[in-house]
């Protein structure tokens, strides 16, 4: 009995850390602006948006490694059933809620490095 509640604190505490994390990374992510074009409409630098996506590859890498972490995580208190049936129905649910995590992740990094190239596009008028 002791042991599955050890379980359910470790999947608690990995949890309540991974949304800390999207929490601080949602954050910062919504901390940018959209900057419009300077009166020359010539920008002062040209490495704007190679620095942006640059940051956008940098995300993802931190937020695919914190994934994985999670998955082993998740993996590891799916091993721990004693029940054959409950291991595999785990096992499947944390397979096909980790596919669906890296999917939203690519998407994320692809929305990211778009709106790279959107910054500094002002409207005539």
């Amino acid at each position: 009995m002791q042991h599955a509640s050890h379980n359910r604190l470790r999947r608690a505490v990995v949890f309540a850390a991974l949304a800390a994390l999207l929490g601080v990374v949602s954050l910062t992510l919504s901390q940018c602006t959209m900057v419009g074009d300077n009166l020359t409409g010539v920008g002062l630098t040209s490495t704007a948006p190679t620095t942006c996506v640059k940051k956008c590859n940098d995300l993802y890498d931190l937020l695919f490694k914190l994934e994985q972490k999670k998955h082993a995580a998740e993996i590891d208190v799916c091993q721990s059933l004693d029940d054959n049936q409950a291991k595999a129905d785990c096992l499947a649910a944390e397979d096909a809620r980790h596919q669906q995590a890296k999917a939203d992740l690519t998407a994320g990094k692809t929305a990211c490095q778009n709106d790279c190239h959107h910054q500094g596009v002002g409207s005539a008028g």
